[in-house]
């Protein structure tokens, strides 16, 4: 089977770019002849290619030139599309469309009816999109104000003639909340599948005996992009209060230097900063954490660090919010909190852990891992609904 994957990618890369080449790697180590279209946001480095972006948000003359061409030279099966915007754009779907090309995409985020993706605003959870009126093209929400605009309109117009309904055979989603979302957004349940995101536990470090933690080692991990969206600055305000127990930040991004003055202002010398960090030293600070904690205050998919983290045997500690739940349960594989106060209480609790239950509940999180994310099993799911929609 001859699939086109298609992927736009992100300038800071991130989990939807890493869940991209994982399955492409996967399928084309199980036999099926991939044929890989990528775009990349670096690209956008001028002014005029700013603007091109722009005239091009909704319909890209590129894009469906160069994937025709793909078409014509290449005997596809399927499509599988991850994030078109905004260099893809919808076009892609047009040129598929023509020449009866069955089209699965993957929902990573909830830009299909907001526009940051985030549906963040302020602050607070926002959902106001959610329904589609012409007025919500004006409810910016994130500082890159005229680039929200123009992707709000995209996706009003995206939906207000069904392209999602009419151009796309199947959805998959990593969770049932994305996949309630996007249902009552109006999209039929019967063309959307949940398929978790996998990562190969074989290529991964795994420290064995990790649960035997000195008493000078322990430390709570955070793992992510350093913005407003991922909660970084209420785990610091605990961290504050707790100087006794240590935090390790690992991570880039927007909030890096106030982060940075807020530690040094306050003398919080149990928290450090570590950068981005991947590969094996990244799974080793993973490994050997007592938790690693996700305090996210926007609706979260499936973060991948929640999926490495369990697959390390490490517990994750996260906010009552998105999907994070369907992952995690209380003192089994971890712990889901409402308040900064249950956090709180929750640190503390892994702290003092008694070193066979704390063994007992990395043991659940590896179970978890293959009960959630084996790679076989959702092989198995990806591989029925690719086989579905050539039927149809």
């Amino acid at each position: 089977m001859k699939i086109l994957i298609c992927h736009n990618y992100y300038i800071d890369r991130g989990g939807e770019d890493v869940v991209f080449e994982y399955e492409a790697d996967t399928l084309q180590s199980k036999g099926y002849d991939v044929v890989l279209y990528c775009k990349h946001n670096k690209s956008i480095n001028s002014f005029i290619k700013k603007i091109g972006v722009f005239l091009n948000f909704f319909f890209s003359f590129n894009t469906f030139r160069e994937v025709k061409k793909i078409i014509k030279e290449e005997k596809l099966d399927i499509a599988h599309i991850h994030n078109i915007f905004p260099l893809i754009s919808p076009s892609i779907y047009f040129v598929l469309k023509k020449y009866k090309i069955p089209v699965i995409q993957t929902i990573h985020n909830f830009r299909f009816f907001c526009s940051n993706g985030l549906c963040l605003k302020g602050g607070k959870i926002c959902t106001k999109c959610e329904i589609n009126r012409f007025s919500n093209i004006f409810n910016v929400c994130s500082d890159k104000k005229l680039y929200d605009f123009f992707l709000s309109v995209v996706i009003y117009f995206i939906r207000k003639f069904r392209i999602y309904d009419i151009f796309i055979d199947y959805f998959i989603v990593p969770s049932i909340f994305v996949r309630n979302k996007i249902i009552e957004c109006g999209l039929s349940g019967n063309k959307i599948f949940i398929k978790r995101h996998s990562l190969n536990s074989k290529k991964i470090f795994i420290k064995e005996n990790h649960y035997k933690i000195n008493d000078d080692d322990k430390y709570f991990l955070f793992i992510g992009r350093l913005s407003e969206e991922k909660g970084i600055d209420n785990l610091i305000k605990i961290f504050k209060e707790i100087r006794k127990i240590k935090l390790k930040i690992l991570g880039d991004g927007p909030l890096i230097s106030d982060i940075r003055k807020l530690i040094e202002r306050n003398k919080l010398n149990n928290i450090k900063m570590l950068g981005y960090v991947e590969g094996n030293f990244k799974n080793k600070l993973i490994s050997n954490s007592l938790a690693v904690i996700i305090p996210s205050i926007c609706f979260e998919n499936c973060p991948l660090v929640l999926i490495e983290s369990l697959m390390m045997g490490t517990p994750v500690v996260v906010n009552n919010i998105g999907a994070l739940p369907e992952f995690i349960s209380n003192g089994y594989n971890g712990f889901v909190y409402n308040n900064l106060k249950q956090l709180e209480e929750i640190i503390l609790k892994l702290y003092s852990m008694d070193q066979s239950d704390g063994y007992k509940m990395r043991e659940n999180c590896k179970k978890s891992f293959f009960e959630f994310f084996n790679e076989d099993k959702n092989f198995k799911v990806i591989d029925n609904i690719y086989k579905k929609a050539i039927e149809v």
